[in-house]
């Protein structure tokens, strides 16, 4: 059986500790995909658990997805977080037909937004960049994007979930948001 001498057992410690910092610097910088909600997936509520899951002192809003859409028709699509404690914000949108396939594409269209796949490359995110966690006034964050419609007529689920965080760097004492729309197809 291995034995751990405490001179070992000491840098195995000071290496965890050392990397529990970079990891939650990771999550601030380069988003983990698949924290929407939707299809079963987690949220950003996991880690930023300490205040309940959609307080009603702020609110998440997806604005410009269609009742009905036409596929290959361009979406100018927008999402807002708000809250009063709200010093940086981020969010993570995916849209999907029942299936749970990969429906329309995103078009970032500046450095404050990013798609992404996750890690089998099948579903496509946009989501907020490190850029984009800037907000220009403190209590609301927003981000505008394009999304192609896919072709068929099948209804699409947008899943989303927002982050109206605090700003420390930290995963306590942020306010996580979700919100979930439905597009079905056109004539």
């Amino acid at each position: 059986m291995p034995r751990i001498h405490n001179g070992s057992a000491s840098i195995v410690a000071v290496a965890l500790a050392c990397a529990a910092p970079l990891a939650l610097l990771a999550s601030v910088n380069s988003l983990v995909p698949a924290r929407t909600g939707g299809f079963g997936e987690m949220t950003c509520h996991q880690c930023h658990s300490n205040n309940p899951l959609n307080d009603p002192a702020g609110r998440l809003t997806l604005a410009g997805v269609p009742a009905s859409y036409t596929p290959g028709q361009r979406y100018l699509i927008t999402v807002s977080v708000a809250h009063p404690q709200l010093v940086r914000a981020g969010f993570q949108l995916s849209t999907r037909f029942e299936s749970g396939d990969n429906a329309g594409m995103f078009h970032p269209p500046d450095d404050r937004t990013e798609a992404v796949p996750d890690d089998a490359g099948r579903i496509i995110y946009m989501q907020h960049t490190p850029a984009g966690t800037e907000v220009p006034t403190p209590g609301t964050g927003q981000w505008t994007f394009e999304w192609t419609a896919p072709a068929g007529d099948l209804p699409i689920a947008f899943h989303l979930a927002a982050n109206a965080a605090n700003g420390d760097g930290l995963p306590r004492g942020d306010f996580i948001y979700t919100a979930t729309a439905i597009s079905v197809g056109g004539p």
